[in-house]
């Protein structure tokens, strides 16, 4: 069953959420581990702690692909299941599939995707020689300035922008809220930026309705923002 990467990302955003760091290392565990999740253990493996790893489990438990088997025991579904074997057949890498969906989020919502190994490093918790196993056919790894970077070549460009569109969103709309909200992925995100906008929104009113004098001036930037943002997600940019 030979499925290209936008494929596959699309039969996976079936299941999960995909954009969703947590959700895609949740799975991962479990597919890895025989279909059995261990709160404590996954909480150890996530940088969670048990009360936010009992909350990821209720959204996995709400999308059906995991069930309570006991205190602090989770156990995969037949959908879950099904999520795994779909995976383990179509998968066209020798890593996790999800390890690339992580790896290409990270990377390429920073701007022109590079970012510093570092960075790159403690961001996925991974060493430098698995992200060179699992990035090494979509950049390069170089030093400038004394400080080690990967970047990505055209093809891992290529790669990121297929996952943005089947997440529904451009890339350079992800790296612009990215930069504003500083959240790790497309959930957070969204939310802290609906948080902000909101927020700038109510000021922008409150100094229309008090007629201040910059009052029309920030109304008219603001809207113009507004604009400007509607038509990256509307035209996927």
């Amino acid at each position: 069953m030979g499925l290209s990467l936008k494929q596959l990302l699309a039969e996976l955003a079936k299941y999960i959420d995909i954009s969703s760091e947590m959700q895609v290392g949740a799975i991962d565990y479990a597919c890895s581990s025989g279909g059995i999740i261990y709160v404590k253990e996954l909480s150890k493996v996530l940088g969670l702690s048990y009360k936010q790893t009992l909350d990821l489990m209720t959204r996995l438990r709400r999308r059906g692909l995991v069930v309570r088997r006991g205190i602090g025991v989770y156990g995969l579904t037949e959908t879950g299941r099904k999520l795994c074997n779909l995976i383990n057949v179509v998968k066209p890498y020798s890593d996790s599939p999800f390890k690339v969906i992580r790896l290409l989020l990270i990377v390429g919502s920073n701007p022109h995707g590079k970012l510093p190994l570092e960075k790159l490093m403690k961001l996925s918790r991974m060493r430098r020689e698995e992200l060179a196993k699992i990035l090494s056919d979509w950049g390069r790894f170089y030093e400038e300035d004394g400080r080690e970077y990967f970047e990505f070549d055209a093809e891992g460009e290529r790669r990121f922008k297929e996952l943005v569109h089947v997440l529904g969103i451009g890339p350079l709309t992800l790296r612009v809220l990215t930069f504003l909200t500083r959240g790790r992925d497309l959930s957070s995100i969204l939310t802290r930026f609906l948080i902000i906008y909101l927020s700038v929104s109510m000021l922008v009113i409150y100094d229309v309705i008090a007629a201040h004098v910059l009052g029309v001036f920030v109304a008219s930037l603001w809207i113009a923002v507004t604009v400007i943002l509607i038509i990256l997600l509307a035209l996927k940019k």
